[in-house]
């Protein structure tokens, strides 16, 4: 009689083991979780003029030395310039398009890089010299709505843990692009291989040579 008690206990205990044991969901990654996402985007500067002619004042040309310099930092593509449909076009626009080559080649930029076009534009109504060139930008997730990061449920790590760190990271990338591909890989230095070849087949190290000063020790 004490023996079945003893196997009922057991297989009672048995039983509640294998409850606590139930398999829970495994969540993604944190960088899967909340990934950085990157979205393109157009940056657009309107420079008006007149058909007859016109030179562009010195905070035109400031504002169109500061847009090429945000081109060369984060433009993706071609320096677009469309001009308004033939009725407005004129010695205007071609002053317009002169200062900005001649901006670009200030700065070093590729003259090649630069893609003309027209556009249709309403009579009578002002039509500008659209300058425009595509960026890529990092957009962060928006990780003011989180809960309580302790409301972990199955023992798993909250669903928005690793929010702010994905959001730093989408703010201190310069270069988004990283993000999407790795930096293509660049010819090795074969001098330097040569170098090191050699000392290999003659024995000698092949590490740098340290200097004595900048050896580090811990004291007792």
């Amino acid at each position: 009689m004490k023996n079945n008690i003893l196997t009922a206990c057991f297989i009672t205990a048995g039983l509640a083991l294998s409850a606590c044991a139930t398999p829970s969901q495994t969540y993604a990654p944190t960088h899967m979780r909340n990934a950085v996402n990157v979205a393109e985007s157009i940056e657009r500067l309107e420079l008006y003029t007149r058909p007859n002619g016109m030179e562009l004042s010195a905070r035109d040309k400031l504002a169109v030395a500061q847009f090429l310099d945000g081109y060369a930092r984060s433009g993706d593509g071609a320096l677009y310039i469309n001009r308004p449909g033939s009725a407005l076009s004129g010695l205007g626009t071609q002053q317009a398009e002169a200062v900005i080559r001649g901006l670009m080649a200030q700065g070093g930029l590729n003259p090649n890089a630069v893609q003309t076009g027209q556009y249709a534009s309403k009579p009578g109504a002002p039509a500008p010299v659209i300058v425009s060139y595509r960026t890529l930008r990092a957009i962060p997730q928006d990780c003011r709505q989180l809960g309580s990061l302790t409301n972990t449920y199955a023992n798993q790590p909250h669903s928005s843990f690793g929010c702010f760190q994905s959001a730093n990271l989408a703010a201190m990338v310069s270069d988004p692009r990283q993000l999407l591909e790795p930096y293509a890989t660049g010819q090795p230095n074969a001098q330097r291989r040569q170098v090191i070849y050699d000392k290999y087949i003659q024995g000698e190290p092949t590490s740098a040579t340290v200097n004595p000063d900048q050896r580090v020790g811990a004291g007792n």
